[in-house]
């Protein structure tokens, strides 16, 4: 069977709509391994030079405001990388030690869609910045909403859980305790 580009987005909108559907369509193409880390990667490396086009479209004073100091968009794609492999590492062990049932292989292959759907996303508001700037602010709200209410179902799907509220709350209380995790990493790091 094969799978085309407009297949794809077919199956991006109908998961923003029914995300568990989407979510259980999407583990059930059963990929392999490899497919998985690819698709994981590829998502990365798009969603690093989306970035980094759309500071480049920013206007020169908004640039000047960020700074100099903007990583590479080799290095941005390499710690994106490594961030969703991490997301899908506490995905699959925080789950599990909930009593989930999902693999490590299901919450990668779950990451890399949950990253191409913002994607597209993103790409949205990068032509927003550049046609009609109210609208990219919009966006941006509504991603942030729309990566927990899919993040929410897909950790449901993938590990069984029926109450997506308990789920948004296990998540809710994760972002924290990683939050004050770092904090507590970065202390001595930070001068007096």
């Amino acid at each position: 069977m094969s799978v085309g580009f407009a297949d794809i987005l077919r199956l991006a909108r109908y998961t923003v709509s029914n995300p568990r559907e989407g979510a259980r369509a999407v583990l059930e193409m059963d990929l392999p391994m490899e497919a998985r880390w690819v698709a994981l990667v590829l998502t990365a490396v798009a969603a690093a030079l989306v970035t980094f086009v759309g500071v480049a479209a920013l206007p020169a004073e908004v640039r000047a405001l960020l700074g100099d100091d903007l990583p590479s968009p080799l290095f941005s794609a390499a710690l994106q990388t490594g961030l969703l492999v991490l997301a899908a590492g506490l995905i699959h062990r925080i789950g599990a030690w909930r009593g989930g049932t999902g693999t490590f292989a299901d919450a990668l292959l779950l990451v890399a869609w949950l990253q191409f759907i913002l994607l597209c996303l993103e790409v949205l508001q990068l032509a927003a910045q550049l046609l009609l700037p109210p609208l990219a602010d919009v966006l941006g709200v509504v991603g942030i909403v729309l990566f927990f209410w899919l993040l929410t179902h897909f950790i449901a799907e993938l590990h069984g859980f029926r109450s997506t509220v308990a789920v948004l709350g296990g998540i809710l209380l994760a972002l924290v305790g990683i939050a004050f995790a770092l904090a507590a990493i970065m202390m001595p790091f930070m001068g007096p």
